[in-house]
């Protein structure tokens, strides 16, 4: 069985056709990568390989879908199993394997790298284990999920969304709700080898995922959904957390820039920003 990976690019085409495609074609299971182009100035129209599909998502489509457009991109792949991922992360190949074997194995959940509990509304630190929430920083499901989330997404959608900065922002939260209303079971999230692009911590006008507007709104949009899919109890019971991880410390472990000097820059902004 293969895998169709699936990445939205926007402000960041360069590293994914630089680094993220020509890591990805050389994993065996993955005969399938889809790119949403979601801004007509950075598009990767050239096809540089048989495996990569570019998609024209920007204008009317980006302006009807925002972030959603990772779930219709989805929706067109040729194959069951789906990975979606950021544009600034690199899972290694062994993690792409398991992950692949996990939903396998269990279909009805999510599978991924960040998980995120609700316990107090939503952490921003990095849980593992049978969880709420999983990212679609990098997380495997099936193409059914993904259709599944096209056919009612727009049902959740509210004033909070439709000012939401990008559009849809909150679309991982939904997408994970989704699947545990549907099938009272958690997802998820394991500890993973995976390479973060460290530019993101440095250039903090690329990132939307920065400062206390953007905490309030996620815990906010998160209560709002598990009051509204009746959800809480299922949740409670189900939620089995086996570790957790400061963001920055999952971060910079897996971003090869370890050494102590790296750790006292990184530690610094935490403290000034919640990120993801």
């Amino acid at each position: 069985m293969t895998v169709t990976v699936v990445i939205l690019n926007f402000n960041r085409p360069d590293y994914i056709k630089d680094h993220i495609c020509p890591y990805l074609e050389k994993i065996d299971i993955v005969d399938e990568i889809i790119i949403s182009n979601g801004k007509k100035e950075t598009n990767l129209s050239e096809k540089t390989s048989p495996k990569v599909k570019n998609l024209s998502h920007w204008g009317e489509m980006n302006e009807n879908y925002g972030l959603t457009l990772r779930f219709l991109s989805a929706y067109q792949s040729k194959n069951e199993y789906v990975l979606i991922m950021d544009d600034d992360i690199i899972p290694d190949m062994s993690t792409v394997n398991f992950l692949h074997d996990c939903v396998q194995k269990e279909p009805d959940i999510i599978h991924g790298l960040y998980g995120r509990d609700t316990k107090n509304g939503y952490s921003y630190e990095n849980v593992f284990g049978q969880v709420p929430i999983v990212l679609t920083r990098c997380m495997m499901t099936t193409k059914t999920k993904c259709d599944f989330f096209i056919e009612n997404f727009r049902l959740y959608e509210n004033d909070m969304i439709k000012n939401s900065k990008p559009y849809w922002n909150g679309e991982d939260i939904l997408f994970s709700l989704l699947s545990v209303m549907k099938t009272g079971q958690m997802n998820k999230s394991y500890e993973l080898g995976h390479r973060n692009r460290i530019w993101n911590y440095i250039n903090l006008q690329e990132s939307i995922s920065i400062g206390g507007v953007h905490d309030g709104y996620r815990i906010e949009w998160s209560s709002h959904l598990i009051k509204k899919m009746n959800i809480e109890r299922n949740i409670k019971s189900g939620t089995k957390i086996k570790k957790k991880k400061y963001q920055i410390t999952y971060f910079v472990e897996n971003s090869g820039f370890k050494n102590g000097f790296g750790y006292v820059i990184f530690g610094a902004m935490n403290q000034l920003f919640n990120c993801f």
